[in-house]
């Protein structure tokens, strides 16, 4: 579906790549459990998805 190209598409950022590689190594020491680590990349997509609806203005028609 798009919205799940939407968020593979954040999680390839540069930003995206740093949390997801922090979480893999806070889940591989022990500090984060893999269900808590699978949450924040949830709420990494929807909140990346709310700043760029509110930030970005311009739209796109294509006749």
């Amino acid at each position: 579906s798009l919205g799940m190209a939407t968020f593979e598409l954040y999680r390839r950022s540069t930003i995206g790549m740093c949390l997801t590689e922090t979480l893999d190594d806070m889940v591989q020491n022990g500090t984060l459990s893999p269900e808590l680590a699978f949450q924040v990349l949830v709420q990494f997509d929807k909140s990346m998805t709310e700043a760029l609806e509110a930030q970005v203005k311009s739209k796109v028609s294509i006749k």
